[in-house]
């Protein structure tokens, strides 16, 4: 029994203490719910800022953990632990004590919010296409290839709103079940759309979207930096989508605008975009080239450079711990 206490005094001394402080700033977390936000972003008359996104972004984190809390006004400590908390599920630390359901849950939607929790990158995307114009019209058709935790959505539904469509219909498509159903849980007391689980590299896949026009396509189904194409679904992924329904895409805005890619950064470069499905254009086979920069909002920015100037609001300290989109 001694030998037992000791053991579990040993490894309460490798444990993680808590964060020293929070996730964002002080000055910028409002003391809304996150049901709040989203309909503030949503009216046009009002600017979406930079801390409007990202107190999104920190309330949808913690509401896809707690999806009862979308209508609860959080504490910036109540978010910070559960991003703590997420940071630290696979080690040892303070805030998992005594957690390990938590502790299962967080490692079932990893891969989900680690692209979730790197927020400058969100943050920057989330705006692009929120920010975006979109024609009016009767419905707002959206589709999200990837969905995870269904940010790209959350951001579709901003800019349709925004655009003022009265009438939404978002679908995304996810290939861990896992994940979908969480997704799914959170999405419809947001009413912000469905996820289905399929593959979209199967003309079947885009049956979900009845033969309507679509209005934007969200894809970021890359691979990181340096690393080929042919190590993620985007490219096969496109050829597949343009194949099936290229009639219900003509009037689509797409994230990204376009994809340019290469053998090396000094090499000959191409730029993938709805004018070559975003998966042809090159002799060179494209499954061995690599992806540098992403277009977004008619301008090339490089992989690594995607919410470079949105890291000002998240302590240093937190950056080396949250999760990397690529």
């Amino acid at each position: 029994m001694a030998d037992e206490g000791v053991k579990k005094a040993s490894l309460r001394l490798l444990h993680r203490p808590p964060m020293k402080e929070p996730v964002l700033p002080e000055g910028i977390f409002r003391s809304t719910s996150l049901a709040d936000d989203l309909e503030l972003a949503g009216d046009s008359r009002t600017e979406l800022s930079d801390v409007l996104v990202f107190n999104i972004l920190a309330k949808f984190f913690h509401a896809y953990v707690y999806p009862e809390s979308y209508e609860t006004i959080l504490s910036l400590e109540d978010v910070s632990l559960v991003f703590d908390q997420f940071a630290h599920r696979r080690l040892g630390s303070e805030v998992l004590e005594g957690r390990p359901g938590l502790r299962r849950e967080l490692l079932s939607y990893g891969f989900a919010l680690c692209m979730l929790g790197d927020l400058p990158r969100t943050a920057h995307i989330f705006k692009t296409i929120a920010h975006g114009k979109t024609e009016n019209g009767e419905v707002f058709r959206g589709l999200d290839i990837g969905a995870g935790t269904g940010v790209l959505m959350l951001a579709m539904h901003v800019r349709a709103r925004r655009n003022g469509f009265e009438s939404i219909s978002l679908a995304g498509i996810e290939h861990n079940r896992t994940v979908c159903e969480r997704t799914n849980e959170v999405l419809a007391r947001l009413g912000c759309g469905r996820v289905v689980v399929t593959d979209a590299k199967r003309p079947e896949a885009y049956g979900i979207l009845g033969g309507h026009d679509i209005c934007f396509v969200a894809n970021e189904t890359l691979p990181s930096m340096n690393h080929s194409l042919w190590k993620e679904d985007f490219i096969f992924i496109c050829k597949t989508m343009f194949e099936t329904i290229p009639n219900q895409l003509v009037k689509a805005g797409f994230f990204p605008e376009g994809v340019v890619v290469g053998r090396a950064p000094d090499d000959e470069l191409y730029t993938l975009a709805r004018e070559n499905s975003f998966s042809t254009g090159t002799e060179y086979p494209l499954r061995l080239m690599k992806p540098f920069a992403l277009v977004m909002d008619g301008s090339p920015v490089p992989l690594d450079a995607v919410g470079e100037g949105l890291r000002e609001y998240v302590p240093e300290s937190w950056r080396t711990v949250l999760g990397r989109r690529w």
